[in-house]
């Protein structure tokens, strides 16, 4: 059976990028399983997740494609497109680019499934040219905001998801929104969740003793993460206690550079840096000792996930979809500490006046976690072994009954 695997953006730089590669790595180990991928890159971006001539790419800030890549998330880790920002002139040759590289995979490669990451324009593009195909949706959650913020792009040009066989949500509650907003019939939503990759997100074998507690944020440096948030309550606590750190992973826009030094400037053990890869990203993780995520919006919010796979305990904002994912036994250990968001309003902002009760919520959360890493290092075990049912394995043989399903 010959599989394609479609994303818009670059794999593995976001949640959904990372969702879409983890699939293809997932399904090699099926022998009856034949692979290829389409997704937008830059010429100066580089993956091999499979054979070359299997990875079929559209490549931005080209001559073909003079702009960056068009981002789910209008603030992505790297150079983007707002797709509500785009001429007609652009989103045409958006979809020229993209509709002749299906049209060659068809001709070249044939699949007999597709699966298509996003409820958004070039998963209907997929729906109008594979139409004879299996084609399985996947939800991620952007899509659902973008759709709900831009109406007009899903009316023009969201034309054809109803031909979707199949739609995949990340959660429960994202299978009312998928139905309310595309008006998709319920019987064909699946909840398949997300896994982390157990093989990159593992823990230290030995824990030694460290005289700092060292927190660790990863993710785009923006508002609707509850970023600058999360600096004033480590300023805070830094002031209170020296002996606790913090890492900020992540790529910061040109145009937000100014305001995050001005922020920073005056906070002792705190450091800014990115990283080249997910294994790196691991390899940085493992080492830490609380993961933080104050995001006012995340469809599941995997980089949690991960990080509780790789040993850490967690303060993250009361995220439904994770709360669900997650389980009452993981959700009830001393592991993670949800913290109450603020009223949230345009799917991903914060009421400015609540800000600071949160702040203060995500202070008393933190203070909690780092004594109770102080206390004990390792998570308990009982606990991490639920955490591992978490992984891609068992999401990966889910999706391999889907894809086999007639």
């Amino acid at each position: 059976m010959k599989v394609l695997h479609v994303l818009a953006q670059l794999p593995q730089r976001t949640g959904s990028g990372v969702y879409f590669t983890n699939l293809v790595e997932g399904l090699k180990k099926y022998n009856d399983i034949e692979q290829a991928c389409l997704y937008g890159t830059t010429k100066d971006y580089d993956i091999n997740i499979l054979e070359k001539k299997y990875q079929y790419e559209v490549v931005f800030e080209s001559e073909k494609l003079p702009f960056p890549i068009a981002g789910m998330s209008d603030v992505m880790p790297y150079k983007n497109t707002i797709y509500s920002e785009m001429t007609e002139e652009m989103l045409n040759i958006w979809q020229k680019n993209f509709r002749e590289q299906l049209e060659k995979i068809k001709e070249e490669f044939n699949p007999d499934v597709i699966i298509t990451h996003h409820l958004w324009i070039l998963s209907s593009i997929v729906c109008e040219i594979f139409n004879d195909k299996k084609i399985i949706g996947i939800c991620h959650n952007t899509d659902i905001r973008q759709a709900e913020k831009h109406p007009h792009i899903k009316e023009r040009y969201v034309t054809n998801l109803l031909r979707l066989d199949k739609i995949l949500s990340l959660s429960d509650a994202q299978i009312e929104d998928i139905v309310k907003v595309y008006n998709y019939d319920r019987e064909n939503i699946q909840n398949i969740g997300a896994g982390y990759s157990e093989k990159i997100f593992y823990p230290l074998t030995e824990y030694k003793k460290k005289d700092k507690v060292e927190l660790v944020y990863a993710g785009k440096f923006d508002e609707s993460k509850g970023f600058y948030e999360l600096i004033k309550a480590f300023k805070v606590l830094v002031e209170k206690n020296e002996n606790v750190t913090l890492d900020l992973i992540g790529l910061a826009r040109d145009e937000d550079k100014e305001r995050i030094e001005i922020a920073t400037s005056d906070i002792k053990n705190l450091k800014i840096y990115n990283v080249a890869s997910q294994k790196e990203l691991a390899d940085v993780l493992r080492t830490k000792d609380i993961f933080i995520l104050p995001s006012y919006f995340e469809g599941l919010g995997l980089i949690a996930v991960e990080a509780l796979g790789s040993g850490l305990r967690a303060v993250t904002t009361n995220i439904e979809g994770l709360i669900e994912f997650l389980g009452e036994k993981v959700n009830n250990s001393e592991v993670i500490e949800y913290v109450e968001m603020p009223t949230i309003y345009d799917t991903d902002k914060a009421v400015e006046e609540e800000k600071p009760a949160f702040v203060n919520r995500l202070i008393n959360k933190l203070e909690l976690q780092i004594e109770r890493t102080k206390s004990s290092r390792p998570l308990p075990e009982e606990i991490f072994k639920e955490i591992t049912k978490h992984s891609w394995k068992e999401k990966i043989e889910t999706l391999y009954e889907i894809i086999n399903t007639k």
